[in-house]
């Protein structure tokens, strides 16, 4: 009778493992497809598809959806829609991690509107707190796309907030 019930709940096991894999797997062909065609802003211009898109799909690293998926992924597109996946990986593992002592430390300004201002903490604290209530990582290519998506009113915190339109 326990090996009954044994092998009962390693089923379960595996069948659940499964969905997870099938899921993962269908992230991955969403995150392939659009690495290849970009991704279509609101106001219907193409861009291409960025760290911060990809964390929106799925969060888990995506090292460990590479891997999981790329012999399933081979089966189903060219070995050159692979690679691309594998490139974006690279360069995800090249992402440095930030903290958030670094991030209010550092003086950022930026352009807008052809004139250069500074980011202020207020601004900084709001991204920093979208990233968190999100669940993404604080690496630098994140933060950068993630405050860049904030300055031009792209990105709405929790409340709503935007921050500043620069058209």
């Amino acid at each position: 009778m326990w090996y009954y019930t044994f092998l009962c709940e390693r089923d379960e096991e595996i069948m659940k493992n499964s969905k997870i894999n099938n899921w993962k797997l269908e992230r991955a062909k969403e995150i392939v497809k659009l690495l290849h065609t970009g991704v279509k802003n609101e106001d219907g211009e193409v861009r291409e598809f960025n760290v911060l898109d990809y964390y929106r799909i799925i969060n888990i690293s995506p090292k460990t959806l590479y891997e999981g998926t790329a012999a399933d992924l081979r089966k189903v597109y060219s070995d050159s829609e692979v690679r691309e996946f594998h490139s974006f990986v690279l360069r995800s593992l090249n992402d440095a991690k930030l903290t958030i002592k670094a991030i209010m430390e550092v003086k950022h300004v930026v352009v807008i509107n052809d004139e250069q201002r500074e980011i202020t903490d207020s601004e900084k604290t709001d991204v920093i707190s979208y990233l968190k209530s999100n669940k993404l990582p604080l690496t630098a290519n994140v933060y950068a796309i993630a405050l860049r998506s904030y300055l031009d009113g792209k990105l709405s915190l929790e409340d709503g907030k935007t921050l500043v339109k620069n058209k």
